[in-house]
């Protein structure tokens, strides 16, 4: 009978037999486990690369610096390196561990020069996924790129960084909006210290709310996503801030021509606590009110924004530590325009604010976990007031809210095996629109859409192993559960895969397959990434968004510090959402905006390559992909299947860094895209004339003749995006020099962007029957100053 319930047990949960296994057959084995950290700040590092013993087996430590394995009493040594760190070798022999499990170790690793020649930069940690990793499209993005890339006016940014990678489509031109793998810009998971940020747009979309000096490490993933992460179709970015040195206070601020930067970080209590406060703001509304006043004009425009990061750590013990992280960043622009005997008032703002507090705690040498509680919102308010002999005031707003907790759990069962499995619960509340109008006489609420709330509890399963040294796997489930309102509930089941296959020492074979569920969505309004879009929940007629991903890649490294990738991909997306014909946030005061949406599919195919140096004094990537992007809506298009808006059949994208010589640097950015999809008239019909009708002259006005020639003229539009813009080219080049001084270090950093003045187009418009360009960059000289100390 023993046998009878054991073999049943066996064959319905053989699935289990590989944790089973790696778990109970290592009795003469020991764990070793620890931390890796910057010998100089305390700050942990991330993806830092553990090699056990003199052969390749090893691992890289957690978004915590932590890392744990088991090992036999063969191996007797560690080698631990890092990008830009000198690798350190460290002894096992006679340490505590061989007799106590739970010996946890502080490995520090030193700064180097990266300029020198002998230190080798591991494409595993800058850059593209190296053939060890399981995982497809991983990139670790080398933020020392981001710090020494050309940029608009000076202001460095993340996300134009990651528009640079192959499969990722920037959106209007100078915008920081991502679309990756035919996604929309919702599609992509943003998670800044493990929190949801939900508008990423700075100045109308022209830069990001990601100050990079207070980040430590950016994880972008769009090919493989790990089980840890859902709620997004096409990729995840994680963003890690800077936990703050813990030896001594440092500072460091920026002027650029736009904004100016100032970042303090320091210990509360060496070796204890240590603290972050990073700061941006623009000056844009100072220079343009100092303007207004030497004009002595009643009229006024403003616009500013700001940023703030925060954090704190504290180490409670060897096993415990306390994180709390906070941001907060908002916009805002106001016009003004007096008349005699009238007064118009213009308010547009909108912000995001995260929080979030973070437990780490050592159960043992081989089980890690992460507790978090945290908040985030973004909101926006548009205000309209219009003063006469009465009184017009109209306002508009929207919003989304989260409140969660999550718990994680990172396992080692032996050095060729490891696995993470946790759980979250979210509280979303949404505010998809609310609009007001009020008079003199009585206010009138339009569309006056209530909160709406869901609860949405995940789950997962990660396991990380190596069946031998040449096929390693990464596999997992993600199950996510949201309830509505009314008691209907929607579930979600979605399993990931990823599997390597060493064919060299450096070169490998990988596939993957990914299915995603999203349980909200994004109307989009423009692709200016204008927060007016609308952040909306499912309903019980308006089903979650889905997507599954087939993906296989190859990659080698090479001699010299060169690698290479070629990956392609198939990607089919389901309840995707567009705006109906003429239907938008704009134009529709009355109608909800579940009324005017359309649902259908989405699909793209693609081809990826990349190049990429990483040793030397000249390195960089050189991009290309070869992509397709369709949608298909039933009553869009006359159910036809047409080019998605960010389609573009080509990408390429061309980085370079140049070190000159000690301290001084030459970059340059190359960019070329097939131009943006959009709709024009494919021929023009006089359309009803109102019945006071009369045929313009010269000496009408000209809004006058503007409105009645629009009779004459009516444009057919009898398909969707059936017209190609010009091809997007750019050029980029910025050349840095620094200088050491008594105190810290000095830089300047003179820049162009679109060098060779290339009138890329902005949009296009007809002007007297002629298809005409606007392009809003020409070339642009900028000049930023630096100071760290």
């Amino acid at each position: 009978m023993m046998k009878y319930f054991l073999s049943r047990f066996i064959y319905q949960n053989y699935w289990l037999l590989p944790f089973l296994l790696a778990t109970t057959s290592f009795a003469q084995i020991t764990t070793v486990a620890g931390y890796v950290e910057d010998a100089s700040t305390g700050e942990r590092l991330i993806g830092a690369s553990v090699v056990l013993g003199t052969g390749n087996s090893g691992l890289t430590t957690n978004n915590y610096g932590f890392f744990s394995f088991r090992a036999s009493p063969k191996i007797t040594h560690l080698t631990v390196s890092y990008v830009g760190y000198k690798s350190e070798h460290y002894s096992l022999t006679n340490r505590a561990t061989r007799s106590h499990s739970d010996s946890v170790l502080i490995i520090r690793l030193t700064p180097v020069n990266q300029q020198l020649k002998e230190i080798t930069v591991k494409d595993s940690q800058n850059g593209k996924d190296s053939p060890d990793d399981p995982l497809t499209g991983r990139f670790i993005i080398p933020l020392e790129t981001v710090r020494k890339a050309p940029a608009l006016l000076g202001e460095n940014d993340i996300i134009k960084t990651i528009q640079l990678l192959p499969g990722v489509q920037a959106g209007t031109e100078g915008t920081i909006g991502i679309n990756v793998r035919g996604g929309s810009p919702d599609q992509n998971l943003i998670l800044l210290d493990g929190v949801p940020v939900y508008n990423i747009n700075h100045l109308f979309g022209f830069f990001s709310v990601i100050n990079p000096d207070a980040v430590s490490h950016v994880d972008f993933f769009k090919g493989s996503v790990p089980a840890r992460y859902g709620g997004r179709l096409s990729s995840v970015l994680d963003i890690t801030m800077k936990e703050g040195n813990q030896q001594q206070w440092k500072t460091s601020y920026g002027i650029s021509p736009i904004a100016g930067r100032l970042t303090m970080e320091g210990p509360l209590k060496p070796g204890i606590s240590s603290l972050l406060v990073s700061g941006r703001g623009t000056w844009l509304s100072s220079l343009v009110a100092l303007g207004t006043k030497i004009a002595g004009s009643d009229n006024s425009t403003n616009f500013g924004f700001y940023d703030l990061n925060l954090k704190w750590n504290y180490k409670l013990g060897s096993k415990d530590r306390l994180y709390a992280s906070y941001y907060t960043g908002r916009d805002g622009l106001q016009n003004r325009f007096k008349q005699q005997d009238s007064d118009y008032r213009y308010r547009f703002r909108w912000g995001n604010q995260t929080a979030s507090v973070r437990w780490n705690h050592l159960f043992g040498p081989r089980l890690f976990s992460n507790t978090t509680l945290y908040y985030t919102q973004f909101d926006y308010l548009i205000d309209e007031r219009y003063q006469t002999a009465m009184v017009f005031r109209q306002t508009a707003q929207s919003g989304i809210r989260d409140m969660a907790f999550k718990v994680d759990f990172d396992y080692t069962a032996s050095e060729r095996h490891a696995m993470r499995l946790g759980t979250s619960l979210v509280r979303h509340r949404f505010q998809p629109e609310v609009q007001q109008t009020r008079t003199t006489t009585g206010d009138t609420s339009i569309a006056p859409t209530p909160y709406a709330y869901r609860t949405e509890l995940t789950a997962y399963l990660e396991d990380d192993f190596s069946l031998n040294d040449r096929i390693r796997f990464n596999m997992g489930l993600h199950q996510a559960t949201q309830w509505l309102n009314g008691g209907e509930v929607y579930t979600s089941l979605q399993p990931r895969f990823s599997g390597r296959y060493l064919l060299t020492a450096g070169s490998s074979l990988k596939v993957s397959y990914n299915r995603m569920t999203q349980f909200l969505h994004l109307l989009t309004n423009s692709s200016l990434g204008l927060p007016t879009d609308l952040w909306v929940p499912v309903t019980t007629n308006i089903a979650p968004e889905t997507a599954t991903q087939w993906s296989v890649a190859y990659s080698r490294t090479f001699l010299s510090g060169w690698s290479a990738s070629v990956e392609s991909y198939v990607k089919k997306m389901k309840n995707v959402l567009e705006y109906r014909e003429n239907g938008s946030f704009l134009n529709s005061t009355t109608t909800p905006w579940f009324e005017r949406i359309s649902i259908g599919t989405g699909r793209s195919i693609g081809v990826e390559t990349y190049l990429e140096k990483t040793t030397g004094q000249t390195r960089g990537w050189l991009s290309y992909t070869l992509s397709k992007t369709t949608r298909q809506f039933s009553d869009i298009n006359q159910g036809r299947e047409f080019p998605y808006k960010y389609d573009r059949r080509h990408s390429l994208s061309l980085v370079l860094t140049h070190e000159l010589r000690k301290n001084r640097t030459l970059s340059a950015t190359f960019v070329y895209n097939t131009g943006t999809a959009l709709t024009l008239p494919t021929s023009i019909y006089e359309g009803s004339r109102p019945t006071d009708y009369v045929v313009p002259t010269q000496t009408d006005l000209r809004s006058e003749r503007d409105f009645y020639s629009f009779f004459g003229g009516i444009g057919d539009m009898s398909e969707r995006n059936n017209f190609r813009t010009p091809s997007y080219h750019r050029l980029d080049i910025s050349y840095r020099t620094t200088k050491q001084k008594r105190h810290g270090t000095r830089s300047w950093i003179f820049a162009t962007y679109n060098t060779y003045n290339r009138l890329n187009p902005f949009y296009l418009y007809y002007d007297n029957q002629q298809l005409k360009k606007f392009s809003l960059f020409p070339v642009i000289p900028s000049i930023t100053y630096q100071r760290e100390f």
